[in-house]
């Protein structure tokens, strides 16, 4: 039987922690007992609770363990950690959520000077320009407008972008992500945010720009996700 992965682990704990089975120790088991539990590696087990860390559900304490933070009904709504590499759907996956994806538009295009002054690509290469509606809970909740840089993400399709990019470039183009530069914004709600999202007597948009870089330096993402007003807890973790 083969060894439980640090991904089953973390899916698996964190469905736990969210379902209340926890609440009463306010601790995870030992981490001994989770690697009996698993029949699963120290590394698995431990890179499963950095992941959970990381989305402030738990905190290790020395010589307490790993303490559950506590959670009020706001810490159930869709969240979007700006600090957060893997997506929205990686993010909030084991809660009570009906997540689907909408493809609206997916071309490969040359970058002009328009498009490069907006995403700061480089005039004349190819990217994926890539449009795509996030349905929440029947709410068409977020539109993301990806342009990414053909070269260095090759491959990627409207199938794939229907499913999960990041998921594609980190499992089978192998990209290494160094950094993530992220503005959060309000803005003016413009012809595309009101033709697909369900935006109500709203008038406006959040906006949160997304700049990618991989490991050599070089940018291979411009994404702006624009997402309607009172759906989403953005949340940045400050440890002490």
């Amino acid at each position: 039987m083969a060894k439980a992965t640090y991904a089953t682990i973390y899916e698996t704990l964190k469905k736990r922690i969210l379902a209340g089975d926890y609440s009463i120790k306010m601790r995870l088991p030992i981490e001994d007992d989770l690697i009996k539990e698993f029949d699963s590696s120290r590394y698995a087990v431990r890179k499963a609770i950095e992941q959970l860390a990381a989305e402030g559900l738990v905190y290790s304490v020395k010589g307490r363990g790993v303490v559950l933070l506590e959670h009020s009904p706001q810490t159930q709504q869709f969240n979007l950690n700006l600090g957060d590499t893997t997506g929205v759907a990686a993010m909030n996956r084991g809660r009570s959520i009906d997540y689907q994806t909408d493809v609206i538009y997916f071309e490969q295009v040359i970058v002009d000077q328009a498009l490069s002054a907006k995403t700061a690509f480089e005039i004349g290469i190819p990217v994926y320009a890539i449009q795509r509606v996030r349905v929440i809970n029947g709410t068409r909740a977020v539109i993301d407008i990806n342009y990414f840089n053909a070269q260095l993400t090759p491959g990627i399709t409207a199938a794939i972008a229907k499913q999960s990019i990041y998921h594609y470039l980190k499992t089978t183009l192998k990209l290494k992500i160094a950094v993530v530069k992220r503005i959060l914004q309000i803005d003016s709600a413009k012809d595309l945010d009101l033709e697909q999202l369900d935006l109500g007597d709203n008038n406006c948009v959040g906006n949160m720009i997304s700049i990618s870089f991989n490991d050599q330096g070089r940018q291979f993402e411009y994404t702006e996700s624009h997402f309607i007003p009172n759906e989403f807890n953005f949340t940045r973790l400050i440890r002490n």
